[in-house]
């Protein structure tokens, strides 16, 4: 038995689109395999998304408590990349766009997803908000003295 973890925008089980902010996506899809066959669909609340540091490894933990044996990711940091790799998954690497857990599942199955061995972003790259913004938002007055 295989449980693939994916980071998902919310939960339309198969029909969910996988989110590429690993740490940062607002829930995860758990596919259960058995005899390359899906048998049970889940998806879990990642509380770890508003967090202020940490929100990667927090995540990895989501993972970790809810069984996975794999993950499909997009982007992965540093930390989270470690917090994974300490947990004995293996780590597949998405095509990128917009595919569904069901397509992600589908690759998976047939050997086209490439593995992960290091973290293809750097740290706190999730923090944007995926808006473009920065991380400062514009609060300050303006009032510094020289």
């Amino acid at each position: 038995m295989v449980i693939v973890g994916i980071p998902t925008f919310g939960n339309q089980g198969l029909k969910e689109v996988m989110n590429q902010r690993f740490g940062r996506c607002s829930s995860f899809t758990f596919v259960t395999i058995e005899n390359n066959e899906i048998v049970e669909v889940k998806s879990v609340a990642n509380d770890a998304q508003g967090a202020m540091g940490g929100a990667g490894i927090a995540a990895a933990q989501v993972i970790g408590n809810n069984g996975a044996t794999e993950v499909i990711v997009g982007n992965l940091g540093p930390n989270a990349m470690n917090s994974l790799s300490a947990l004995n998954l293996k780590i597949y690497q998405s095509q990128g766009g917009s595919l569904t857990v069901k397509e992600l599942i589908d690759l998976r199955l047939s050997d086209k997803l490439p593995v992960l061995t290091a973290s293809n972003v750097g740290a706190h790259a999730g923090m944007g908000g995926g808006r473009g913004a920065g991380m400062g938002g514009g609060g300050g007055r303006g009032r510094g003295r020289q």
